[in-house]
């Protein structure tokens, strides 16, 4: 088995938007992704279908783009900041527990969407467990991921996300959009920031950064060696 790449996000569809691409171009080289959704009945979301029918669609998406099936929390959907930091803390560790991550991927913490400030900070604190619990890998890396309609939003103070990491995903990118497909009400019409035409857009312009064609880009914030 290759590495392990543990994806913590906070909604079903988060892990296709910061991360398809990238992680079916790791899957197809022999790594493994292990998605963590926090939230995964976002019970606030507009249009939100039944029950089964989201975790038909959490596992059609996931299985498009060749991810473990993923670890589902039951932490309230917009409302993680009234949840205690430690339970989200404790929630993840369990996790890296489980699986022993060599990469660890997750939101930025000025993304618009409070859940992901949330999920951020919780997983930042939780990437530490390696440094202090013996029988753990050490971790490779960890990195902050781009997820439109929410970390192009964040406008406030400065602290918006600066990509130093671009994986070129031409391969795919079909994947990745055919699994977006898959949630549904998800996808917009153009010219939201979920629709196709966008996505194809940003990994356009992000393999142009990088003298790519289409990419998904990452801010890293740890990585041992070079």
């Amino acid at each position: 088995m290759g590495k392990l790449n543990l994806i913590v996000v906070a909604h079903p569809d988060d892990e296709i938007l910061g991360f398809g691409a990238t992680g079916r171009k790791l899957v197809d080289k022999g790594e493994v992704v292990q998605p963590v959704i926090i939230s995964s009945g976002v019970e606030q979301r507009k249009n939100r279908p039944s029950d089964k029918v989201l975790l038909d669609d959490i596992k059609r998406a996931n299985d498009i783009v060749g991810f473990n099936e993923p670890v589902l929390g039951n932490f309230p959907n917009i409302k993680l900041n009234n949840v205690d930091h430690i339970k989200l803390v404790n929630f993840i560790e369990k996790q890296i527990e489980e699986y022993d991550p060599s990469r660890i991927f997750t939101h930025h913490p000025a993304d618009l969407n409070n859940d992901h400030l949330q999920v951020s900070r919780a997983c930042v604190a939780s990437s530490r467990l390696f440094q202090r619990k013996e029988g753990l890998s050490n971790l490779e890396s960890l990195h902050y991921m781009e997820v439109l309609s929410s970390t192009d939003w964040s406008f406030s103070d400065g602290n918006v996300f600066q990509p130093n990491l671009y994986v070129e995903i031409s391969e795919q990118i079909e994947s990745k959009i055919n699994a977006l497909k898959e949630y549904k009400d998800v996808m917009r019409e153009f010219p939201h920031p979920r629709s196709e035409e966008i996505i194809r857009g940003l990994a356009s312009y992000r393999g142009g950064q990088s003298k790519q064609f289409y990419s998904e880009a990452f801010q890293t914030i740890f990585k041992r060696e070079i």
